[in-house]
């Protein structure tokens, strides 16, 4: 048993899951207080995952699991095949798609600071946009949210996969450790990660309490 998810990585992951639920039901049953405060940490712990993705954890470093198309695609036709090997961390196609599931929260969470309902809800910052603008920022935040449901979908389907063929991904998820990897330990202590997650959720109470 080697250690390859560092705590931050592993909250990340079921916290942004949680989260992303919450944010569905809160805007579906019209409690938007809720919803803005849910997206709020959301993107605290977004802007962190990013950051920790340059000094983190070597599991945790886009460095360490994107890799070129090419490379990816070879693995993809490897894993059909049933000759992929084990990976300490993401796999080349994991590790894309970690990239568009950060991508496509980004964009969720940029547009929502944007939108209006024209009537009793805006975004913090949707004062600084036409109303126009607006507009179609609202209409973009509801379309890419079905993007990020689909993408779900293809993520769990990808892991029961997986599961399939032998692999503990989801205990992994929850203990950080993974079966039948060589070398030491990828995980570094998160409390960097943590500190800086707790920081950027105060300056976003701060910012968000304040008006700005």
């Amino acid at each position: 048993m080697v250690k390859v998810w560092d705590s931050f990585i592993r909250g990340f992951h079921w916290g942004q899951l949680l989260l992303l639920v919450g944010c569905w039901w809160s805007a579906e049953a019209g409690e938007m207080v809720w919803h803005q405060w849910l997206a709020m940490t959301l993107l605290a712990f977004w802007l962190t995952r990013i950051l920790w993705g340059f000094v983190g954890s070597a599991s945790a470093r886009f460095s360490h699991f994107v890799v070129s198309p090419a490379k990816a695609f070879a693995y993809g036709r490897a894993l059909a095949r049933g000759q992929a090997p084990a990976t300490a961390g993401h796999n080349p196609l994991g590790g894309w798609m970690v990239l568009v599931l950060l991508a496509v929260v980004g964009i969720q969470l940029g547009s929502g600071l944007f939108a209006s309902d024209e009537i009793f809800t805006e975004g913090p910052l949707s004062h600084l946009v036409s109303v126009e603008t607006a507009t179609w920022l609202t209409r973009l935040h509801h379309l890419n949210f079905d993007f990020i449901v689909w993408l779900g979908l293809a993520h769990l389907l990808a892991v029961i996969l997986h599961c399939a063929k032998g692999e503990r991904l989801v205990p992994a998820m929850f203990t950080g450790r993974k079966r039948g990897i060589d070398g030491p330990s990828q995980v570094r202590g998160s409390w960097p990660a943590w500190f800086c997650f707790l920081l950027l959720w105060g300056l976003l109470y701060w910012s968000w309490g304040s008006g700005l």
